[in-house]
């Protein structure tokens, strides 16, 4: 019987420890968007390059990142203003991913921004960026 207990009172707590980075990997997520778009605004491509996770700088060569920002850049200008459009929270082996969509306008333009960060208790780290933009093509 008190083996029984203590078993349950562990599932609990790992239960409630995994609900905890559910409840703060939105939160963690948003701020880590202003940081982006801060930084973007402010030109250090390389601090965002930095300030990501490993698997981000795997995914593309640091070549390919600045060619892509640095074409937003041109095309559409600065961040003027973005609102959250969907999100998404899941936690996996411990691990916490948010997927969080934005609609974005920029001084000569507007997109479908999407990020995805990889999140440990109030820290999110960049996994995953895409912008869709049909200024960023035509312009």
């Amino acid at each position: 019987m008190k083996t029984a207990i203590l078993m349950l009172g562990l599932v609990v707590a790992g239960v409630l420890a995994g609900c905890g980075n559910l409840a703060t990997g939105k939160p963690a997520a948003e701020k880590a968007i202003g940081r982006f778009h801060q930084l973007y605004n402010e030109g250090k491509l390389d601090q965002i390059w930095q300030e990501s996770d490993p698997a981000f700088r795997a995914a593309a060569t640091r070549k390919k990142y600045d060619d892509l920002l640095n074409a937003v850049e041109r095309k559409l200008g600065k961040v003027t203003s973005t609102s959250n459009s969907g999100w998404n929270v899941q936690t996996l082996n411990s691990r916490t991913t948010v997927h969080m969509s934005q609609e974005t306008v920029f001084e000569k333009g507007q997109g479908s921004e999407s990020f995805v960060f990889s999140v440990d208790g109030t820290n999110a780290a960049l996994t995953g960026y895409n912008i869709q933009s049909m200024d960023l093509i035509t312009k």
